[in-house]
């Protein structure tokens, strides 16, 4: 699916195309939520291609005993020869005993898991049933190539999440999307400074501080490819806010407003907390305006990120639209 901008991603003329794309898989989002939830590891279920993939879209060693691993699927296991349900709890068990700092596990379906239909969320319920006493959760979500692209690989693993956030109807603003912890204090310090203290974020950076949700939980999507994440929020009474994605001066100070405003900040603070830094912002992007105004670019479709950093380059930096691809278009 391609877009041609030339006035707005509202009124645009679509253009569709059909067929295969080559796109990274779902798994490839692993490498950042691993480093977001610091107790959490991730499990995919699939192939030593799998597991290359991972090593090398993370730039870390196995032996190096990071957060995630791949429980390999031999030809035994694709042929039906082998119960696989046994092998996967054997491997988690020896997983958990080796690894005691799990507080959750995340079984991540692939393409080979998926081929021969292995049933990890049925897996993942009876293996929770048999460590949720012991103070570990066990969830599953797909990351298939087959179903997803690599950043809807996230947006899974959060659909996964909202099931297990507590139940609570106090008024609050919930931030979705996986952020750098960086960025993340920035966030928080300016609602702060416009008077907001009930401030959440998911995911959480440990699985013991699951945010809550409830009627009156509005809800900003801090990234363009949560679609599912969204929906299973709003089903748990979460009020989403439309805002622009925080991408360039433009973008953040609407999302930000787009949050103040909905938990009843005067439009006196919001300025007051966002004046300061949207002259910093600017001042650091006329250095790069320089150099990229007039410039033709041309997305092609990979992340579902193209639309918002399209209309930040282009109103922002003075970048020429050539074409902005978006593997989905949620409108």
């Amino acid at each position: 699916m391609s877009l041609a901008l030339s006035r707005g991603c509202s009124d645009a003329p679509v253009l569709r195309e059909r067929g295969q794309r080559e796109v990274f898989c779902g798994l490839t989002g692993i490498v950042w939520l691993h480093r977001k939830i610091q107790d959490a590891f991730f499990l995919v279920v699939g192939s030593r291609t799998c597991a290359h993939l991972l090593q090398s879209a993370a730039g870390v060693m196995i032996f190096a005993e990071p957060r995630f691993a791949t429980a390999l699927m031999e030809e035994r296991d694709l042929a039906g020869l082998a119960d696989a349900h046994d092998e996967l709890d054997q491997v988690v068990a020896k997983l958990l005993k080796r690894r005691p700092d799990i507080a959750m596990l995340f079984l991540v379906g692939s393409c080979p898991s998926e081929v021969i239909k292995l049933d990890l969320g049925r897996a993942a319920q009876r293996l929770d049933g048999v460590y949720k006493p012991a103070g570990v959760r066990v969830l599953s979500y797909s990351g298939s190539g087959i179903e997803t692209t690599f950043t809807q690989g996230e947006d899974a693993c959060l659909a996964a999440l909202v099931p297990q956030m507590p139940r609570d109807d106090t008024a609050q603003l919930l931030v979705v999307g996986a952020l750098a912890e960086v960025v993340e204090d920035q966030f928080r310090r300016i609602f702060g400074a416009m008077g907001l203290t009930r401030i959440a974020f998911l995911p959480p950076r440990r699985a013991s501080e699951m945010p809550a949700v409830g009627a009156n939980t509005k809800m900003l999507l801090a990234q363009p490819f949560l679609a599912d994440t969204a929906r299973a929020l709003e089903a748990r009474g979460a009020v989403h806010l439309p805002a622009l994605f925080p991408l360039g001066v433009e973008g953040t100070t609407d999302w930000l407003t787009a949050g103040a405003v909905a938990m009843g900040v005067p439009a006196a603070a919001i300025r007051a907390a966002v004046e300061m830094q949207e002259d910093r912002a600017r001042l650091a992007l006329g250095r790069l305006r320089e150099r990229l105004v007039g410039k033709r670019i041309f997305f092609m479709p990979d992340s579902q990120l193209e639309i918002p950093l399209a209309r930040f380059l282009h109103n922002e930096l003075g970048m020429e639209l050539l074409e902005v691809g978006t593997p989905f278009l949620h409108r």
